[in-house]
């Protein structure tokens, strides 16, 4: 697989990050699970950054299927976890993103290549 041209990430920045050229803009559907497979090849980690619309929640769950948790259970889906502002984790190229929502939410994903 040829490896994705992406913005890199250094910690030199100090906080500020550079605008990323691998980026993902999606309008979900009430509980309409849609995946994303990232780009490039198993050996690149990117920094993701994700954000969602305030007004509704948002899941995203790594190389498996996101879904909203059941009313009055205890829902312990590995690496799933409920988007925030600001949030941000470590993904390889290759791997799959899964985002399902409670209602009509945007959501952006913004990658930076951390290592390769």
């Amino acid at each position: 697989m040829t490896q994705a041209a992406v913005t890199r990430y250094n910690i030199n920045f100090n906080g500020m990050m550079p605008f990323s050229n691998t980026c993902i803009n999606i309008l979900l559907a009430a509980s309409n699970e849609i995946p994303y497979t990232v780009p490039g090849d198993p050996n690149q980690q990117y920094r993701a950054e994700f954000s969602a619309s305030a007004d509704e929640d948002v899941w995203v769950c790594l190389n498996g299927t996101a879904q909203v948790p059941t009313s009055d259970t205890v829902d312990d889906t590995p690496y799933q976890e409920r988007i925030y502002s600001g949030m941000a984790r470590c993904v390889n190229g290759g791997d799959t993103l899964s985002f399902i929502g409670t209602g009509t939410s945007q959501v952006g994903v913004s990658f930076l290549l951390v290592q390769q």
